[in-house]
């Protein structure tokens, strides 16, 4: 026999989910949410205070610091860059979050270099751990030279940078 959904199931649900997972404030409402979405799927009956509920155990799960989208936001942007993503992806993933774009802002403007060369820096990462452009044999960098560039492409990088990336140019 399935457990009744209460306040205090949704709030172990939360835990639980929060001991395994950083969230943000909009993941963790997606997944209570979807919760009672499942149990209403199993015809289970499912209190009209539910929205009440899970609204209150977000804001003490702020409250606790359980959940705090700013440190999340700084946290994935760091290891995103750390990574060889591009600022685009990067900016991609914390709007998937449910992050505000204001907050996302903030981010971008808190770093202590421009974004192109945030950018830039990113794509070399990622050269030099694919081994494309100036890393490849020499033989091999002109033919190569047009995948290389759709592979940045993919990546989210402009053309300019991924040109300098590959050429191993300053901005």
């Amino acid at each position: 026999m399935p457990k009744k959904l209460t306040q205090k199931r949704l709030y172990n649900i939360a835990l639980y989910y929060l001991s395994r997972y950083e969230s943000t404030t909009e993941k963790l409402r997606s997944v209570l949410e979807n919760r009672v979405y499942k149990t209403k799927l199993n015809g289970e009956e499912v209190p009209s205070e539910t929205t009440h509920w899970i609204q209150t155990i977000i804001d003490e799960m702020v409250r606790l610091g359980y959940v705090n989208d700013k440190r999340f936001a700084e946290n994935t942007f760091q290891r995103l860059t750390e990574t060889g993503k591009s600022i685009r992806f990067i900016t991609n993933k914390l709007k998937a979050s449910g992050l505000e774009n204001d907050l996302i802002e903030n981010i971008l403007k808190t770093q202590e270099i421009s974004i192109q060369e945030m950018d830039l820096e990113a794509a070399r990462k990622l050269v030099k751990k694919r081994k494309l452009g100036f890393w490849r044999p020499i033989e091999q960098r002109s033919e190569m030279y047009q995948k290389d560039l759709a592979v940045l492409g993919r990546a989210g990088f402009s053309y300019e940078t991924a040109r300098k990336a590959l050429r191993n140019e300053e901005v």
